[in-house]
């Protein structure tokens, strides 16, 4: 499948169209001189503008550029917006005096970054450790942006200057790299690198340089490889989001390398995650970590729900994998995810998603454009530009329908120009217009919900096309206004949890349903520019309260287009839930086959955490790379281990970490016991809370200390004790 490039599509009348307009304010109101400024700093030249604050001045200094910079260069291929093409310029231009500041070839808003990586050189091991998971917050994930950037506007806009950047770039790391060995490359790559092995490989492409094939080649973490070469799933307790761009660089490698090994792993991968780890909305993680795939609980049951930046990047694996052979499964997940999670990440007025929760009756916050700058910020103003890319593309000389959204194309290749009229899921009626003289296939895809295109005609005549999986070829001679009509039937249907467990959502078409639930506590909806500010903290409500649904319960469309479920006698009115914005919501339903009763005392036993939860003041969970950055974490000599789906850090030196204990009494530390004894003293603001050993087990527990009186800076430590190291550390809280 070759899609059709976004500036021969033009999208129609309909949401997508309006989330990219959305988009297009949002990345122009955003100050391109605050968002280089960390580029000038770290090249040593003069300030031009003030950085901007959040992640882009507490250690992720620089990732936004590099988004927007991808960005710009989407949005001027979408809509043809000339001030995205004069910033995208600025940008580039700006990036290659800072980069001739340095005098390397580097080029970075990492703090330090150049000392962090030239160290490498020098101190080896050492170094690299700090790199994946030391005292800077991931800082190849900071640099990759940039990398794909300087890409992105070269290859969309054609600007020479930025390839000469990126090759330079790449030059800078040929050189460092020529210094370490592969176990200590190996040691470097147990971090969120983002996509550099697929950056590595798209330089390859665009240079013809088999240095930088054989880099993309090398940037394959083995740890994560491996086990996928041999078709296993061992994700669980994984960071989602740093191991799906290493998946998409598998597939990238491989087109430059011709590896079908490392292409087969890409695919192996998108498999185990699309159908095992993937909810309805097309999303994916826990607290941006894998749950056991045999268990869900986590998924209802967490106020932090898939990532938009997981969702985002499996798009561009299916991609990939969808250019090299397309298979209906790709474009049956990549339309789950644009209609549902991808449009539901952006706010109508602008603001981007970071957790999409699936607890019912949650909410979701935004970002606002002067104050947040998360990683989602970034993925979010590129992805809302990508809708137009999916609908159109050429396969074995066919042109392909793959979207029924409104759009239109100019496919110069066929001498021909295609529009689509669709309303889904108001609508199944389809409406295609062919304009030009010329004998084509037209390849329509044939939805999984639909089952079939009824009434399918030529200009209102009856017609039949060449059946293939998951799609319908009309092979004619098409004359100026030739239309092709069609009836996709849109059922509305239950899908449980991957893992079968008693929870639906309900689906009409390719859309996810939800109700609304309220405006009740939506606290930090327009997230503030707070390190923790994208998390929806507001208090969870209750589960047992969810209105039981029996399994063949079915929803009904009512004439103003909104859906009906019967719940136990009670009426419950659905929408799509994309469309469901400043209120709490509910996608998914626990269902009762037989004993509603039961099944209430089920969920009031779910419910039993609500205690805690309403009592934590703060809380992180160490081992997990968000929780740890957004609390300033600091370590000597540690490690994660992970135990099923949770992580616990160890260390034979110090962690600390700041934790907000205003207003507490209590500290809860989860403990995991290892195979010898350990031994830990526990500080709060350098009073010693309690010193603690553990003889050897293979258990975890909970142990509460008192926060002593006066206690107000919240600097928390943990610290080997005895020639010992600790036990496990997992989630620690501060209680009222």
């Amino acid at each position: 499948m070759q899609f059709l490039p976004l500036d021969r599509v033009r999208l129609g009348d309909g949401p997508f169209r309006a989330a990219v307009q959305t988009d297009l304010d949002y990345a122009l109101a955003l100050d391109v001189d605050r968002l280089l400024a960390p580029f000038l700093r770290e090249a040593g030249l003069p300030a031009v503008a003030v950085s901007y604050g959040n992640w882009e001045s507490s250690g992720l200094d620089g990732h936004i550029a590099g988004h927007l910079l991808s960005a710009l260069a989407l949005l001027w291929r979408a809509t043809g917006e000339p001030e995205t093409r004069r910033r995208a310029e600025h940008i580039v231009t700006e990036l290659a005096r800072a980069q001739r500041a340095h005098g390397t070839g580097y080029l970075g808003g990492v703090p330090g970054g150049a000392v962090l990586f030239e160290s490498l050189r020098h101190r080896g091991r050492a170094a690299a450790q700090s790199l994946s998971g030391g005292s800077h917050w991931v800082p190849w994930y900071n640099l990759h942006k940039t990398f794909q950037g300087l890409m992105d506007a070269h290859v969309l806009l054609g600007d020479e200057q930025a390839l000469e950047v990126v090759v330079r770039l790449g030059a800078w790391w040929l050189d460092v790299a020529r210094t370490i060995d592969d176990d200590t490359f190996e040691i470097m790559l147990d971090t969120e690198y983002g996509g550099m092995n697929e950056a590595f490989a798209e330089l390859a492409l665009l240079t013809g340089r088999d240095d930088f094939a054989a880099m993309a080649r090398r940037f394959s973490h083995r740890r994560i490889l491996d086990p996928l070469r041999a078709h296993r799933d061992a994700l669980t307790g994984l960071h989602a989001n740093t191991q799906i761009p290493k998946a998409v660089g598998y597939a990238a490698t491989a087109d430059v390398t011709d590896d079908d090994a490392l292409r087969d792993a890409a695919h192996f991968f998108w498999r185990t995650v699309v159908e095992h780890r993937t909810v309805a909305i097309g999303g994916n993680s826990v607290r941006e970590h894998l749950h056991d795939a045999a268990d869900f609980t986590p998924m209802i049951d967490d106020r932090e729900g898939p990532e938009f930046c997981n969702t985002s990047n499996m798009l561009r694996l299916t991609r990939r994998l969808a250019e090299h052979e397309l298979q209906p499964e790709h474009l049956e997940f990549a339309e789950r995810a644009l209609f549902n999670h991808v449009l539901g990440s952006q706010h109508p007025t602008g603001g981007f998603v970071y957790f999409t929760s699936m607890r019912p009756r949650h909410y979701r916050v935004y970002s606002q454009p002067y104050e947040g700058f998360w990683c989602c910020v970034g993925t979010g103003l590129e992805a809302q530009a990508r809708y137009g890319e999916w609908v159109f593309g050429i396969e074995d000389g066919a042109l392909a329908v793959n979207l029924y959204t409104p759009a239109e194309a100019q496919v110069d290749a066929l001498a021909a120009h295609v529009r689509v009229e669709a309303a889904l899921p108001d609508s199944g009626e389809v409406r295609i217009t062919v304009e030009g003289e010329a004998r084509f296939p037209l390849r329509l895809r044939v939805p999984a919900w639909a089952g079939e295109l009824t009434d399918l005609r030529v200009d209102g005549e009856p017609a039949d096309g060449a059946r293939l999986p998951g799609a319908v070829v009309l092979d004619r001679t098409w004359h100026p206004g030739s239309t092709v009509t069609f009836r996709l039937l849109v059922p509305v249907r239950a899908e449980r949890l991957p893992d079968g467990s008693p929870w639906h959502a309900y689906l009409a078409g390719p859309v996810v349903l939800a109700a609304r639930a309220g405006t009740e506590r939506l606290d930090g909806l327009r997230a503030d520019d707070s390190r923790m500010g994208h998390i929806a903290h507001g208090p969870l409500l209750p589960l047992a309260d969810t209105p039981i649904v029996s399994a063949g319960t079915a929803a009904h469309r009512r004439r103003d287009g909104r859906y009906e479920v019967d719940a136990a006698g009670r009426t419950l009115v659905l929408e799509p839930f994309a469309g469901i914005h400043d209120e709490r919501y509910t996608v998914y339903w626990p269902v009762a086959d037989d004993d509603p009763a039961s099944r209430r005392a089920e969920l009031e036993r779910l419910d039993d955490g609500l205690g805690l939860d309403e009592a934590t003041i703060d809380a992180v969970a160490f081992g997990e790379q968000q929780p740890e950055s957004d609390h300033g974490f600091r370590g000597t000599a540690t490690s994660v281990m992970t135990v099923g789906d949770r992580r616990w850090r160890v260390t034979s030196g110090a962690l600390e970490v700041r934790l907000a204990v205003a207003g507490a009494r209590v500290l809860r530390v989860r403990y995991r016991q290892a195979t010898a004894p350990t031994a830990v003293i526990v500080r709060l603001d350098d009073e010693v809370v309690a010193t603690e050993r553990l003889d050897a087990g293979e258990q975890s527990l909970e142990v509460d200390y008192g926060i002593p009186a006066g206690i107000a800076g919240g600097a928390l430590s943990f610290t080997a004790a005895d020639d010992l190291s600790t036990p496990g550390i997992g989630m620690v809280r501060a209680l009222r």
